[in-house]
């Protein structure tokens, strides 16, 4: 049901802070906005990423899309079964983020997301602030005290797949790439990173002496998933934002079987790169 991994939404203090770590670090376009919302591309949408000052939400908003607005209501009704609290967005809240329909829930961990019809996309090419080799938003990683609970939405409702786990950490996909979500084991809920895929390893070695230099604080990697086989890059932006560079992802089959690997460091990154990120660090 789920066709496409849209956008993330950020709450923000102020804008320039993100719009200078976003533009000149990460390496995405400033798209259009207002005085208290700020847009970035990295692709062909309209937007993949939303800096929010107007105080509307107190948490990060993951969008993803589906195709018909009778989707929403099939959605609706098999969320609110499970005890959520679907609620279906205003035509002038779409008509304001670039889209037809949408509906907005959170998971049992507090995860925030938006289901949304007929997101726009830019006929304009993406051009980047700096050339970062970005090619697309490609996934997003939540932290969750439950994550097999949370993950059971996806699966039941919008028909994911479960494609591998790391102790109780899971990576769910909805289309031939390894995965798009990720759900951490934490004490805690709440967004744990961005992830932008980029051309090669060359664009992460170029990537990690550049953010070296400009002294950004480097999270994990580089370093290799052994589940989805990418290579990535995990560093800091402001107010606790985790941004990752990510390459070589896994391509799966209709009929992938999920496999568990164990809690340990290895089984999140191969190499056994150095970490900060307490999520990813596995317990020894």
């Amino acid at each position: 049901m789920i066709e496409q991994l849209r956008f993330v939404r950020l709450p923000a203090t102020g804008l320039d802070e993100y719009g200078q770590f976003l533009c000149d670090t990460v390496g995405l376009q400033r798209a259009d906005g207002s005085d208290d919302i700020a847009r970035y591309r990295s692709d062909e949408r309209a937007y993949s990423v939303e800096c929010d000052a107007t105080g509307a939400s107190d948490r990060p908003v993951v969008g993803l899309s589906v195709r018909y607005e009778t989707d929403l209501d099939d959605i609706t009704g098999k969320l609110t079964e499970r005890g959520l609290n679907p609620q279906r967005l205003s035509p002038e809240h779409c008509a304001s983020k670039l889209y037809r329909d949408a509906l907005t829930f959170d998971d049992h961990s507090g995860n925030r997301f938006e289901i949304v019809v007929r997101p726009e996309n830019k006929s304009q090419r993406y051009f980047p602030a700096r050339d970062a080799g970005i090619q697309a938003i490609t996934s997003i990683d939540l932290r969750s005290p439950d994550p097999e609970r949370d993950m059971a939405i996806w699966i039941e409702v919008f028909g994911a797949q479960a494609r591998d786990f790391a102790g109780d950490c899971g990576q769910l996909g909805f289309d031939e790439q390894h995965h798009r979500l990720g759900y951490y084991a934490s004490e805690t809920s709440g967004l744990l990173s961005v992830n932008f895929e980029v051309g090669d390893l060359n664009d992460i070695m170029r990537s990690k002496y550049l953010l070296a230099n400009r002294q950004v604080r480097i999270l994990d990697g580089p370093g290799r998933d052994p589940a989805s086989g990418e290579i990535f890059l995990y560093f800091q932006g402001p107010d606790g934002l985790i941004v990752s560079y990510t390459t070589e992802m896994k391509h799966v089959d209709s009929d992938w079987i999920p496999r568990q690997f164990g809690n340990g460091r290895l089984s999140f990154c191969m190499w056994n790169s150095d970490v900060l990120i307490p999520e990813r660090a596995g317990v020894e």
